[in-house]
Parts: structure tokens; C-alpha cells; sequence
């Protein structure tokens, strides 16, 4: 089959032997800023994620990856990070050549820790021998993921060594953790990685406390799928919110959650996780942690309420009639979906 393209008032020149390379591995967004940056190059780096429907971060992720690449150049590299109007050109073609041949080999990396640059075969040699362990690590992640890495795959377990300047007990950690999930993709990891690091979470210490963070909810939330019958629907960002809250901010256990439900049914006559969630979070903010302490509160002010007209208030009674008069059903996730 053959296509030919319809030009008009304006053609859009790409650098091809590079591009092509990088074609089954360049993402969506970064052929969307690639070819947008190609027809004007003269941008407003707010302006420009605007106008593709992207983060500034993500804009800047997709040009430091087609800079790495020897695609792009920056005229004023430093003024992109205070998001100035910038200019940026396809390189020239001998930087284009994607052997190690010309001045590839010598160009510098234009590098910033939003992005994991992209290694000819040449320069990942280079950085692997040249990088303590590099090849050690490169074994064991290929054992964790049971798999023999191409040199994308071997560029990134590198670029989170070199360029994100992770540990190697950390890669190793979140290597770990994609097998257990049944994530062998390494570029599943790659992703986690960048994303991991882009808010902060870039020492081993600060990666297992994540890890057991999500653990602890990932169970409860297979749990509250069951208990709600939601079925195989994913949560909304707003139902995983509840969720983290319950398991990691509340600390609550299932009997917990279970109670809350209940007291939901009870009071709703349907399963709202939104109705659930305040429930839990007067709960914690009476300070009671089990079911038990829910209801020795509960007899007392039954017995309050049993005393003489106008001798006791109970805040936990102001409170529950609130909320049964504000809600409304609908007003949150049900578990049907």
C-alpha cells in the first residue's frame, strides 16, 4: 500500500533516521509535542501545553526525550525551566546519527529530571562500563522480570541509574514490586520510576514506605469491591481516595469499614461509599478505633437520651441527624456502579 500526502500552505519536515528509531518507543505525547514543536518552533511553554492538552511537565518530559535523542535542540535550555518563549530547532544532521559515528558521540546530554533519555547503542555501552554496578543490576532486573532486556529496555534500568540518580537497592525494590504484580513491562517501570521520583519519593526508605502504603490499600480495596458488589468497574479517582484514607490516613480495619456499612444500609437503604467515607471520618475524628468503641458511644447516648429533658447534648446525635437530613440518594458512588 502506498500513501501520499496532501500538502497545502505548509509542510512539516521531520528528522527521519532518528525519529524512526524512536517511533515503537516514543510515546503519544511526546509525537504530539514533537510534531507541534517542528511547525512552531517559537513557544510559550504554558501556552504551547495548553494548546495539546498536556501538563507543563509532560511538555518538557517529551522535549528533554527528543533532545537526548539528538532530534531537538535548545537555544536557551536554562530559560525552559521559568517558562519563557523558547525556541527550538531540529538538530543538524550530523548530530542525527544514531551509530555513534559524527559528533554523536560527543554531543553533551542536555538533561533535566523530568524525562529518561534515550542511549544509542554506543553511549549505553559507555555509561554501563563506566557506571559501578551498572551490569550487575542489569542482570538481577532482568532475572525479577523474567526477561532479556533490548537496548530500550537496558537504557532505562541505565537512565534511572545515571540520569534520575536512583540507588540500585531502589531500582531493584521497584523492580521487585512490578514482578509481584504481575507488571514485567519495563517500561511499566519506567513509569512508575519517573513518577515515584517526580513527587519525591527517590530514596529506598521512602520507595518501601510507598510500596507498603499501596499494598495496604490495593487490600483494601479488593476487599471494599466485594463488600460494596461492585463487580469489575475500576474505582473512580474519588473511591480510591476513600479507600487510602480508611486503610492509610484512618488506619481503620475491615470491622471498621464493615460497620460504617452497615450504619450506610441502615440509614440510606443503599451502598454509598461517599455516605460510608463521612461516616468513617466522624468516627476518626471522635477518635473511636473499633467497632466496640462505636458502640459503648452508642449505649451512652442512649442512656443521655434517656435522662431528664435538657440535661445532656450529645454531638454525635447532632451530628448523625445531619448527615441523614443532607444526604440525598445519589449524592454519592453507589456500588453498582
Amino acid at each position: 500500500m502506498k500513501i501520499t500526502p496532501i500538502y497545502q500552505n505548509k509542510i512539516i519536515c521531520l528528522p527521519a533516521e532518528a525519529v524512526t528509531e524512536r517511533l515503537t518507543s516514543a510515546t503519544a505525547d511526546e509525537l504530539k509535542v514533537l510534531i507541534s514543536l517542528i511547525a512552531e518552533p517559537e513557544f510559550d511553554l504554558p501556552s504551547r501545553a495548553a494548546e495539546l492538552d498536556l501538563t507543563e511537565k509532560s511538555v518538557l518530559r517529551a522535549i528533554d526525550s527528543w533532545t537526548a535523542a539528538g532530534v531537538l535542540k535548545i537555544e536557551d535550555p536554562e530559560s525552559s525551566q521559568a517558562g519563557k518563549t523558547e525556541s527550538v530547532e531540529a538538530a543538524p544532521p550530523e548530530q542525527l546519527t544514531l551509530d555513534g559515528t559524527a559528533e554523536k558521540s560527543k554531543k553533551k546530554r542536555v538533561l533535566s529530571r523530568s524525562a529518561l533519555p534515550h542511549y544509542s547503542s554506543e553511549e549505553l555501552a559507555d555509561a554501563v562500563e563506566k557506571t559501578d554496578g551498572a551490569g550487575e543490576l542489569i542482570d538481577a532486573c532482568q532475572q525479577l522480570l523474567g526477561r532479556i532486556f533490548n537496548t530500550a529496555e537496558t537504557s532505562v534500568i541505565v537512565g534511572m541509574l545515571d540520569y534520575l540518580g536512583l540507588k540500585p537497592d531502589y531500582i531493584l525494590l521497584l523492580c521487585s514490586h512490578a514482578a509481584a504484580m504481575e507488571k514485567t513491562s519495563v517500561r511499566y517501570v519506567e513509569k512508575m520510576a519517573i513518577d515515584l521520583h517526580d513527587r519525591g519519593i527517590d530514596t529506598y526508605e521512602t520507595l518501601e514506605e510507598e510500596l507498603k502504603r499501596v499494598e495496604v490499600r490495593s487490600a483494601m480495596e479488593t476487599w471494599v469491591r466485594e463488600l460494596f458488589g461492585i463487580g469489575r468497574r475500576a474505582f473512580i479517582k474519588k473511591e480510591k481516595g476513600f479507600i487510602d484514607a480508611w486503610a492509610n490516613t484512618y488506619r481503620f480495619g475491615k470491622d471498621m469499614v464493615a460497620k460504617a456499612y452497615e450504619v450506610t444500609v441502615s440509614n440510606t437503604q443503599g451502598a454509598s461509599m461517599d455516605y460510608t467515607n463521612r461516616v468513617l471520618e466522624n468516627w476518626y475524628a471522635s477518635g473511636y478505633t473499633t467497632p466496640e468503641e462505636v458502640d459503648a458511644a452508642k449505649a451512652e447516648r442512649k442512656e443521655q437520651r434517656s435522662a431528664p429533658e435538657g440535661t445532656s447534648f450529645s454531638t454525635d446525635d447532632f451530628w448523625e441527624s445531619a448527615l441523614k437530613r443532607s444526604y440525598k440518594p445519589g449524592d454519592g458512588e453507589d456500588g453498582n456502579g
